[in-house]
């Protein structure tokens, strides 16, 4: 089996030779490798990727196909891409390749109800614009460059077409901003990392969203710390707070609303002074940090709250009766009893997603030998 990553980077190649990039850039063009079969291995676990890079769960499109986050080696440009795969066999596509250009982050990723397709870009700090520059020495007087995570600053909703082909700039969309950086431009400036950021740069966990609310033009996302709701539509409204939390996830009937809220919450605050001439930048470095989380259940029509275990991660089942969240292994939390049932071959699993009709558990899972691939497990109930 070649694994989309791979296989693209051979596709590329012989595109070149064939000059095949007079009328076409490598944005514009959906590899399909060979058809597969997911491979299973002793735990009862299928695996669908193969490294080389980090690949992570972002969900099931409504045609059942499992949609991940993965990292295109192609040689002209190392791109992060939305991929999705059929679970039994077939080919592994890239899912809207017209917008590449738009996935401006790893985090980024694609969701959607049937009816409406969005497409959530993140903007993160760069060096010297949601920041001080990368050459710095700490308050003590220590070389070494300031740390660098996906802190984000900003999202793009696109609300996409049913198919690809409308150019990006005449895509609506919704920009929202988060005050992650304050003193952009001057000396003095101060970058807060939330608690969830950490998650995303290591694994490749979404915490951000977004996630849509069945029915409606609305959207849940999260900067890592606090979670807001969003009108795709109505761009002069801002978004409402929700309060602290990350991880969104929205029950089928779009009635729930289940996240995880950062407990024991503290920071690791660190100077840096970059040299620019005959001044220099000061950059605070704030780091929020979380002793646990708690998964939390919001009734969206009363504002009701259950909080039912430790965890991050939650996903609902189609039901709506139960969650699956991730903890040292995934397991399932039973909304009317709270009660806990571990799911074997999971430890060490993040990114849970269920399929429509409730049999199949996707996620993904660092291997010891390599990065993070995609897997899932037949479901019996």
């Amino acid at each position: 089996m070649f694994h989309v990553k791979l296989w693209s980077s051979i596709a590329w190649g012989l595109l070149l030779m064939a000059g095949s990039f007079a009328c076409e850039s490598p944005s514009d063009v959906i590899v399909e490798p060979p058809s597969f079969t997911p491979l299973q291995d002793q735990a009862g676990r299928y695996r669908v990727t193969f490294g080389p890079g980090p690949d992570a769960v972002r969900g099931f499109l409504p045609d059942g196909r499992l949609l991940f986050r993965t990292y295109d080696l192609a040689p002209f440009g190392k791109d992060w891409i939305l991929a999705s795969v059929p679970l039994d066999s077939g080919v592994v596509r890239e899912e809207v390749a017209a917008y590449r250009p738009a996935l401006l982050h790893p985090v980024g990723t694609l969701t959607s109800d049937g009816a409406l397709r969005v497409l959530g870009a993140w903007h993160v700090a760069a060096p010297g614009l949601d920041g001080c520059p990368d050459s710095s020495v700490t308050s003590a007087g220590t070389p070494g460059p300031a740390p660098r995570t996906p802190s984000p600053v900003a999202i793009t909703l696109y609300t996409l077409p049913a198919t690809d082909g409308t150019p990006l700039a005449s895509l609506p969309r919704r920009f929202v901003s988060i005050p992650t950086v304050t003193g952009r431009g001057t000396t003095q400036q101060r970058v807060r990392v939330g608690p969830a950021v950490r998650d995303a740069d290591e694994r490749g966990a979404n915490p951000f969203g977004p996630v849509l609310l069945a029915g409606s033009v609305e959207a849940i996302i999260s900067d890592g710390e606090q979670i807001w709701q969003a009108s795709l539509t109505d761009t002069s409204a801002p978004p409402v707070l929700i309060g602290t939390g990350a991880y969104p996830a929205v029950s089928a009937d779009g009635r729930l609303l289940a996240f995880a809220r950062p407990l024991g919450l503290d920071s690791i605050v660190t100077t840096f002074s970059i040299p620019l001439g005959f001044l220099s930048c000061n950059e605070e470095h704030v780091e929020v940090t979380a002793t646990s989380w708690e998964i939390v259940v919001r009734n969206l029509e009363s504002g009701a709250e259950q909080v039912l275990t430790e965890g991050r991660d939650p996903a609902f089942a189609p039901a709506g009766d139960r969650l699956v969240v991730r903890g040292p292994d995934l397991r399932w939390v039973d909304l009317a009893s709270s009660v806990i049932t571990p799911i074997v071959g999971t430890t060490g699993g993040f990114a849970p997603a269920i399929d429509g009709d409730g049999t199949v558990l996707a996620f993904s899972l660092v291997n010891p030998d390599t990065d993070a691939d995609v897997y899932f497990l037949r479901l019996v109930r």
